[in-house]
């Protein structure tokens, strides 16, 4: 299996993504200085994002519990981490290799591990999540680039220009995971995913490309997680996020073509 997929010199990816959830842990917004102190020298900014809930009571909207986050970021803000008392999610917008953003997980899991309760705090829910742009390239459409049941359908010119298309497709994994391959095609500039971007890092290179005129944009998004009830030991939660790589990197390969394979194996100029 490759070692990740960002290593094709032109590759289409433009975030990563790895979350873990785990049960409430108390006095996190104390703890988290602590965490902060251990990772400081990679990740030395540090941003606090307080999020309302709402929820409607007796027909009226009422604000409900409050969710305190943090965000810390390396000097190019490319790469960083968000921390709540039940979530650690980390994610960069400049993926090298598996091993180099494992590596980086790691670290950030063993310093979190270092201020947990001595007991009581179990992962719950572990997820991975690999998102590419595909652009029209060299002569090369977006439907091109992707395998054929996820192209747009060929109707009768009567009916119009396609504008957008989107799907859904879910499959259970061989880690009794599920992976969720989402796939997008728009001519309006609407195709990021919202429950993501925007991030507070700074965005992909790719999304900074001049786009030609009247062209289809495509978006591949590979969500795989898996459910979990054990402690919190990096060793294990490591080896099970290389499992959700080996999957999602056998996924982009199966739904892309050769053509675009040896278009994002090109150095970009």
């Amino acid at each position: 299996m490759a070692k990740a997929l960002g290593q094709l010199p032109n590759a289409p990816l433009i975030y990563v993504l790895a979350q873990i959830r785990f049960t409430h842990i108390p006095r996190m917004d104390r703890r988290w200085e602590d965490f902060h102190e251990k990772i400081f020298n990679t990740y030395p900014k540090a941003e606090t994002e307080q999020i309302d809930q709402f929820v409607v009571k007796d027909g009226e909207p009422a604000i409900g519990d409050s969710i305190r986050r943090w965000h810390l970021v390396n000097e190019s803000r490319t790469t960083g981490i968000i921390l709540d008392a039940s979530t650690l999610i980390f994610h960069t917008t400049d993926y090298k290799t598996s091993d180099t953003f494992l590596s980086g997980l790691q670290e950030a899991l063993i310093a979190l591990i270092q201020i947990l309760p001595e007991s009581g705090v179990t992962v719950t829910r572990l997820g991975l999540r690999y998102i590419d742009l595909l652009l029209a390239e060299n002569g090369l459409t977006v439907d091109r680039q992707v395998m054929e049941n996820l192209r747009l359908p060929l109707l009768s010119q009567s009916i119009g220009t396609p504008q957008r298309m989107e799907q859904v497709i879910t499959y259970e994994t061989p880690m009794s995971g599920t992976l969720l391959i989402r796939h997008r095609q728009s001519a309006t500039p609407d195709l990021l995913p919202s429950d993501i971007f925007p991030t507070r890092l700074e965005p992909a290179a790719r999304l900074m490309q001049q786009r030609p005129e009247d062209s289809i944009v495509g978006l591949l998004d590979y969500d795989h997680y898996i459910g979990l009830d054990q402690s919190f030991d990096h060793v294990t939660i490591i080896d099970k996020f290389r499992e959700l790589h080996d999957v999602a990197s056998a996924a982009f390969k199966a739904t892309t073509t050769k053509e675009a394979l040896d278009l994002w194996k090109k150095e970009s100029h």
